[in-house]
C-alpha cells in the first residue's frame, strides 16, 4: 500500500506541474496570459493538482468513496455460449426470470410522443396482477391506470388531464378475465394481461413447446404458436445471443400483428442473479385505428417485495364521476358498482359492440 500511495503522489505531483507549465504555454502562443491579478502562478498550479489528483484518483480506485464517480454498476453475466440449443435459449430465459414473484418500482416515467412525460409507477405479481399508474408530473393529477387482478382487467386514460372541461368523465373500461374474447375487450386490450406481463421484462418459455429457432447478428429469435381465448397466436421473442435478455416480443393472429415489445438498458442485480430491462416500448395493435403506443423509463425496481397494502394495490380503481363499462357486454356506461370476492368492482350491462377512443395515446416518444 505504501508504494501505491508514493506511486500516485508521484503521478499527482507530475501531472500538476506538467498541466501548469502547459497553461502557461498555452498562454504565450495565444498572446493571452492570464493576468496576474485574477490567477496568479500558484492558484494555477493548485487548480492544475486539484484536476491531476480527481485523475490518479479514479485512475487507480474509481473515487466511489468520495461520491464523485459513482461505482460502476455489477456485469451481467455471459450465459450463451459459441452457437447455443434450442433448450439452452429457452433454459437461460427460464433462468433470468424464474426466481422473479413480485416485481415494483415508484420511480419510473411513461411518455407517449406528442405529450409531456408523466410520472409513473408499476407494480406485477405472477401470474396475472398487473398496475400500471401515471400522473402529471405537476400537481399529480392522475392520467392513467391500468390493472388487472384474480378476477378482472382495467383501462383508463384521462380524457379531461387538464381538469377545466366539466362535461368529461372518462370511463373505466373493465372485463373478466373468463369473458376476454366478448364484446369490444380484444379492442381494447388485444392480448390478456399475462401477455403483458411477460412484455414487462418478466418473461417465460415453455420447455416443453414446439419452437423455430434462427440466428441473427447478436441475436437468437424464437417462434412459437400459442392459443388465446381459443384462437392461434404466433409468439416470436428475440433473445440477445451472449446474456439471455429478451431483447423484443412480437404477437401475431390472422389478422396482423397484435403487440410489440422493445427492451432495452438492461441492469444485472446480483442478489437475486436477474437482469431487468430500464426502458420498455410497447405497441398495442400497431399500425391499426386503435394503436396505443408508449415507452416506460424504470430508474430501479425492488424484487420480490410489494410497497403498500396489496388489497389496495390490486384493486380496481373507483373514480368519482367516473363510470365503469363492461366490454364484455355494453357499450354504455355504468354508474353502479358490485364489490367481487377479489376486491374489484363489476357491473350488470346490457350488449352492442364499443370502440373507445384515447386520446393523444398513438405513438412512441
Amino acid at each position: 500500500m505504501p508504494g501505491k500511495l508514493f506511486f500516485a503522489w508521484r503521478v499527482f505531483t507530475e501531472v500538476s506541474v506538467a498541466m501548469s507549465r502547459a497553461y502557461e504555454i498555452a498562454g504565450s502562443v495565444w498572446n493571452t496570459p492570464v493576468p496576474v491579478t485574477w490567477l496568479d502562478r500558484g492558484a494555477r498550479r493548485l487548480m492544475a493538482g486539484w484536476v491531476g489528483g480527481l485523475l490518479v484518483c479514479s485512475t487507480l480506485t474509481g473515487c466511489t468513496s468520495l461520491g464523485w464517480f459513482g461505482p460502476r454498476e455489477p456485469q451481467a453475466p455471459v450465459v450463451l455460449f459459441g452457437d447455443p440449443g434450442l433448450q439452452e435459449v429457452v433454459a437461460a430465459v427460464n433462468a433470468n426470470s424464474g426466481s422473479i414473484r413480485q416485481l415494483q418500482t415508484t420511480s419510473a416515467s411513461l411518455s407517449v410522443r406528442g405529450l409531456p412525460g408523466l410520472a409513473a409507477d408499476l407494480a406485477l405479481e405472477r401470474p396475472q396482477r398487473l398496475r400500471i399508474r401515471a400522473r402529471a408530473p405537476i400537481g399529480s393529477r392522475p392520467q392513467l391506470d391500468l390493472g388487472s387482478n384474480r378476477d378482472h382487467f382495467w383501462f383508463w386514460v384521462n380524457q379531461n388531464p387538464t381538469g377545466l372541461a366539466t362535461n368529461s368523465a372518462s370511463p373505466v373500461y373493465f372485463a373478466r378475465h373468463q369473458e376476454f374474447s366478448h364484446g369490444a375487450a380484444p379492442g381494447v386490450m388485444p392480448l390478456q394481461p399475462r401477455w403483458i406481463i411477460e412484455m414487462l421484462g418478466v418473461t417465460s418459455l415453455d420447455p416443453d413447446a414446439a419452437y423455430q429457432l434462427s440466428a441473427g447478428p447478436g441475436q437468437l429469435t424464437l417462434q412459437t404458436q400459442i392459443a388465446e381465448a381459443g384462437l392461434p397466436l404466433i409468439r416470436r421473442v428475440v433473445v440477445d445471443r451472449r446474456y439471455g435478455w429478451v431483447l423484443q416480443q412480437q404477437f401475431e393472429d390472422a389478422t396482423g400483428t397484435l403487440a410489440v415489445a422493445h427492451s432495452s438498458r438492461f441492469r444485472f442485480y446480483p442478489e437475486t442473479g436477474v437482469s431487468l430491462p430500464r426502458r420498455i416500448q410497447i405497441q398495442l395493435l400497431p399500425g391499426r385505428q386503435g394503436e396505443v403506443a408508449f415507452q416506460i423509463d424504470v430508474s430501479d425496481y425492488v424484487i420480490n417485495q410489494l410497497i403498500g397494502a396489496p388489497s389496495r394495490l390490486w384493486q380496481m380503481p373507483a373514480l368519482s364521476g367516473h363510470p365503469r363499462v363492461d366490454l364484455a357486454h355494453s357499450q354504455q356506461p355504468v354508474h353502479g358498482e358490485i364489490q367481487t370476492a377479489g376486491g374489484a368492482a363489476d357491473g350488470d350491462l346490457g350488449s352492442s359492440a364499443f370502440r373507445p377512443r384515447y386520446r393523444g395515446l398513438r405513438q412512441l416518444r
